[in-house]
Parts: C-alpha cells; sequence; structure tokens
C-alpha cells in the first residue's frame, strides 16, 4: 500500500457511498445496494470495480445516463423464464432483484434462466453469482455493456469486456470464479490512471491502434487469448443482449452510432437439491478442491489458488485492516464530499 494512501473500513466507505448517491437523487434503497456492491468489490482487492467507479456514476447521473428514480420492471414470466427490464437505472439494482427472482424460481421448477436487459453498470458480476451460491445454488452468468475491447485481429474498440461468472457451494465455503473476456479489465486502466501505474505489455492499444502500455493512452483493450475471448465476448453479446431485444454492439458500431451507456445481464441459475441433496454436492465439490489445493506445486508458488480464493484473502485482510484508497482517489473523494455536503469517510491507522 502507498504511504499516502488512506485506509477506511468497508462499513464506512459504504455509508460514503449511498450518501453520496442519495445527494444525486438515488433512493436509499437503491443506494445502499450499489454500495454493497462496490464496497464488495474493493474488499476482494477489485479495486477497479470498487469506489473508484463513484465519481462517473455521479456523472453518469448528472448527465441522464442513469435514471434514479427507474424502477426494475418484470416483462416476460413464464415459469423457468423470466426477463426484467432495468429502464436505464442502477444496474446492481436491477441484478440483484433478477439473482433473488432467479433463486426463488429455481427452487420451484429446478432451474431459471432470467435476463437483465437496460441497465447501466453493474459493477463485478461475481458478487451476483456470489450471493446465488450462497443460496445452496449454482450459478453462470454472462455479462455485456460498452464496446471497450478490440475483436480479435481489429484495432478499434468493437466488442464489451463480457464478463463470466460462475460459482457454486462447497463444504470448505464458496467457490466463485469471476473473470472478463479481456486481458486487463477497465477497472484497472482506470485505476492505474489514478497511480500512475504502467500497465502490462499486450493488454491495451492507443486510439491509433498500436499498443501501449501508459493508462493514459490506453484507449482500446485487448481480448484474453486472441479470438477465445473476443469470441466469448460476440457470443455473450447474443445470448445476453440480442436474445433480450436489447443489442449493444451493432448500434453502437453500425450507422446509428449509439453512445448511451448501457448493459445487459444473462442468468442461469440451478437449484443443487433438485438433482441431488445439497450437502453430498458440498461434500464432493470440497474434495475436488482439496485435491487440487494438494496437487505438487511448480517452482515459485506457494500456494494453488482455487477460483476466488485471492479475492477471499484479501477480503478477511481488508475486513480486518481496512480498504486503501489511493491519494488521489481519495482527494477526489473529497471534493464530492464537499461539494455535497457529505461526512467523509472516517481512516484507520495503518497500525490497526
Amino acid at each position: 500500500m502507498s504511504a499516502s494512501a488512506k485506509l477506511v473500513g468497508h462499513e464506512e466507505l459504504g455509508r460514503f457511498i449511498a450518501d453520496i448517491l442519495v445527494k444525486h437523487g438515488a433512493r436509499a434503497h437503491d443506494a445502499t445496494i450499489v454500495a454493497e456492491g462496490l464496497v464488495w468489490a474493493n474488499l476482494r482487492g477489485g479495486d477497479g470495480h470498487g469506489v473508484s467507479r463513484l465519481p462517473r456514476y455521479v456523472r453518469l447521473l448528472a448527465a441522464g445516463e442513469i435514471d434514479a428514480k427507474a424502477q426494475p420492471r418484470l416483462v416476460h414470466d413464464r415459469g423457468a423464464t423470466l426477463m426484467i427490464d432495468g429502464e436505464h437505472g442502477f444496474g446492481p439494482v436491477a441484478v440483484m432483484e433478477g439473482a433473488a427472482r432467479a433463486v426463488e424460481r429455481a427452487k420451484q421448477t429446478g432451474i431459471c434462466f432470467a435476463l437483465i436487459r437496460h441497465t447501466t453498470h453493474t459493477g463485478a458480476i461475481g458478487r451476483y453469482a456470489q450471493w446465488i451460491a450462497g443460496r445452496g445454488c449454482a450459478a453462470l452468468l454472462m455479462g455485456a455493456g460498452p464496446t471497450l475491447m478490440a475483436y480479435h485481429g481489429a484495432r478499434v474498440a468493437s466488442m464489451a469486456t463480457s464478463p463470466i461468472a460462475i460459482a457454486v457451494p462447497s463444504s470448505n465455503g464458496l467457490i466463485a470464479l469471476d473473470m472478463s473476456s479481456s486481458t486487463i479489465s477497465n477497472g484497472k486502466i482506470l485505476q492505474a490512471r489514478s497511480t500512475g501505474a504502467a500497465l502490462p505489455e499486450g493488454t491495451v492499444l492507443t486510439a491509433a491502434g498500436e499498443p501501449t502500455t501508459d493508462a493514459k493512452q490506453a484507449e482500446t483493450l485487448l481480448p484474453l487469448g486472441g479470438p477465445k475471448g473476443s469470441g466469448l465476448a460476440f457470443m455473450f453479446e447474443m445470448l445476453a443482449s440480442v436474445l433480450a431485444a436489447a443489442p449493444i454492439q451493432e448500434p453502437a458500431l453500425g450507422p446509428k452510432k449509439r453512445t448511451r451507456h448501457t448493459a445487459n445481464t444473462a442468468m442461469l441459475v440451478i437449484d443443487i437439491e433438485t438433482f441431488r441433496p445439497l450437502v453430498d454436492f458440498q461434500t464432493d465439490a470440497g474434495a475436488l478442491a482439496a485435491v487440487v489445493k494438494a496437487l505438487p506445486r511448480r517452482a515459485g508458488f506457494d500456494e494453488i489458488l482455487l477460483p476466488g480464493e485471492r479475492g477471499s484473502h484479501t477480503e478477511a485482510a481488508r475486513i480486518k485492516t481496512g480498504i486503501p484508497i489511493p491519494a488521489k482517489l481519495w482527494e477526489e473523494l473529497a471534493a464530492m464530499a464537499k461539494a455535497d455536503g457529505v461526512r467523509m469517510p472516517s481512516t484507520r491507522d495503518a497500525a490497526s
């Protein structure tokens, strides 16, 4: 952690985020859901999806890109399938409602496929997958969003960084994969711009389509595994956007040149008890995890990590010591707090 960074407790940070959003027109209930999602990302080390997004959310609210008064609307309900329209409100509010409905429906029918369309930024989708798995279900989520990543072979932004999240319960806690289809997340670029850190080679292109490691020049992300990453993003756009009658990429890339910030999520929820006793699934999942963690390690590896385990380690540490906020971001948050008359989060001592 940088010596100039501030350490903030997760509850204080959540309070601050919610207070700012309420000042900009959000309902208290919605602000709390959004704040919980941002703090969840910070706790697990996904700082690019954490409080660093708050200034951007405020700008989207001011521009009318996020409708603070929108409420998710159920537009399709046929038992094992449902679709929710977010009406361009807060993404986390619509997706959490979709997750809750999908879990309830899966408990009745065994499985539920849900589409959540016309949202804004939804944050780290691993949050929703983990929430679903915590209720005795297996979850698979696919996201689609703004055009930020180059399709393999293209030198311009032509796909979203479309993430995928898969989570299951086990006898030793939740196992959750959360990854984007790009080599690096857009959040990490924003974070690097704030800290001045260089980006890894082979992850981004400039506006002219040239490789760079300078976050300030980064314009287009590259797909993970070349055609594999862009292929996943392309198919996620089919399943999360085109299927939901809410395409994103074609209107953005084609003659319409639509620029409005929008996102969609496809969600498959499976009730484990429908197929076998939950405790037996958890036991077998835990046994597989134990076998993998006990595998002989290559040189340079202190531990074999399961999906989501690094984030869990970080979460445990940050709950105890606090979430680090870089100096530049802290100054930006302080300016927002002053302008809105909101109390800044109290800080912790680095030794606490």
